[in-house]
């Protein structure tokens, strides 16, 4: 990015250079007129623009204005001090699915309910993200109960969404020895690669303010914890006081978050990223003044410049799987600390990775990009990957829950293939 910057920068001068040997001081002077306006014009633009999309970010978002009624909301629903966030117990919720409104219940011990197996043995417990916690289904429509079906069991959903393998694990440690199970599957997406490097989600899931969290670091290749910053309600009102630590060990702070911010001069932030900075506005400005009338939900009105940053999310994992030793060092280590705990604890470990939809169709397209990682933890744990049982399904519309390239979480049937996927492995490991 500096470089592009750099080569900017020459060009423009060399531009400067030419123009003052051919016109002297009153073509300088035009010059610098025209970079005026288009510097006021461009700065007038993208701070209109982003209001409503958090995508955009400028030095505003480099100390955002945390919402007061917001914070309040989130204190009382989901603000964890050591896991930055959770679901609380004896709380309920509705949200969209694919066939219309759906609504999960979380029980007074934390985990999802399971209708109907409430009185059968607890003999596996399920920890991970959002398709662990199987969004956008009823409780009796997760994987977990189509698996509580198969083994005649009540399986226990203690995961949350948007946790990376860090907070899974730590969340396991912390609840499995008051609910202990023979069998615990730790369930993640292959984006956990990507949650498992911020302390704080703003600096790669711009504007996800409130998702400050924990995170371990390889130093001397062991784990070495950096506990949640904000791990009290107090410290958000001035979260500034600990930007320092946080930028420090923040993996994306400089990686990303510094390089897609447009700042001053706002043509050669936007010159450095163009591809990104260029599609982004012009489908902004587009959605705004062409489909603003039509009143439609913030989600559709935003859908196509949302598909250019769910493309570069994407590509982001990618590249982390297979150019960020580092990355990858960490995720092993991550299941080697996941192994360790279950033989301190006596139960038998299970690693399942559910990749998105686009995960899929990418593979489809370029070939995979995580099967170094899960062959390096395969002779470390029971590992399975639903990649192999779906990748090469015509009906993908029907797994996922909604119908686009990013495909949201399992629908229900989606879900009866996970069950029965780890169900059939259970049998061929003899778990």
């Amino acid at each position: 990015m500096k470089k592009r910057k750099i080569l900017i920068l020459t060009l423009l001068a060399i531009c400067i250079f030419f123009v003052f040997k051919i016109s002297g001081w009153s073509g300088m002077l035009v010059i610098a007129i025209l970079l005026l306006i288009i510097e006021i014009s461009l700065y007038l633009l993208v701070n209109f623009i982003r209001r409503d999309f958090q995508w955009l970010i400028t030095t505003a978002d480099e100390n955002p204005k945390l919402s007061e009624e917001g914070l309040r909301k989130f204190f009382k629903s989901g603000f964890d001090p050591e896991l930055g966030w959770v679901r609380k117990p004896n709380t309920k919720k509705d949200e969209p699915g694919k066939f219309g409104k759906t609504t999960y219940h979380i029980s007074q011990d934390g985990y999802r309910l399971n209708p109907g197996f409430e009185t059968f043995p607890k003999i596996i417990s399920c920890y991970g993200d959002s398709f662990t916690f199987a969004r956008q289904v009823n409780d009796n429509q997760t994987w977990e109960w189509y698996l509580s079906e198969l083994t005649k069991s009540n399986v226990m959903n203690f995961g949350v969404g948007n946790y990376g393998l860090d907070q899974a694990l730590l969340r396991l440690k912390r609840e499995y020895p008051k609910n202990k199970t023979k069998i615990v599957i730790m369930g993640v997406v292959p984006s956990t690669i990507v949650r498992i490097l911020c302390l704080w989600k703003h600096y790669n899931e711009f504007g996800n303010t409130f998702g400050f969290k924990p995170m371990f670091r390889l130093e001397n290749n062991q784990l070495e914890l950096i506990k949640n910053p904000i791990d009290s309600e107090e410290k958000f009102f001035h979260y500034q006081d600990y930007l320092s630590l946080i930028k420090k060990y923040d993996y994306f702070y400089e990686r990303k978050f510094r390089r897609e911010m447009i700042k001053f001069p706002y043509f050669i932030s936007i010159l450095a990223q163009p591809v990104r900075n260029f599609s982004l506005i012009y489908m902004l400005i587009k959605d705004k003044y062409f489909k603003s009338k039509q009143k439609q939900q913030k989600e559709e009105m935003y859908a196509e410049p949302m598909k250019v940053i769910m493309k570069m999310n994407l590509n982001l994992r990618h590249e982390l799987f297979v150019e960020d030793k580092y990355a990858v060092s960490l995720m092993i280590k991550l299941v080697e600390e996941f192994v360790g705990f279950s033989r301190k604890q006596n139960f038998s470990p299970v690693f399942l990775l559910l990749p998105q939809k686009d995960d899929i169709l990418f593979i489809r397209k370029k070939g995979q990009f995580y099967d170094k990682f899960i062959n390096a933890i395969k002779g470390k744990i029971t590992t399975i990957d639903l990649t192999e049982n779906i990748l090469d399904r015509n009906d993908l519309d029907n797994i996922y829950s909604d119908d686009n390239e990013y495909g949201g979480h399992f629908s229900e049937e989606g879900n009866k293939i996970v069950a029965r996927f780890i169900f059939e492995r259970f049998k061929k490991y003899k778990i």
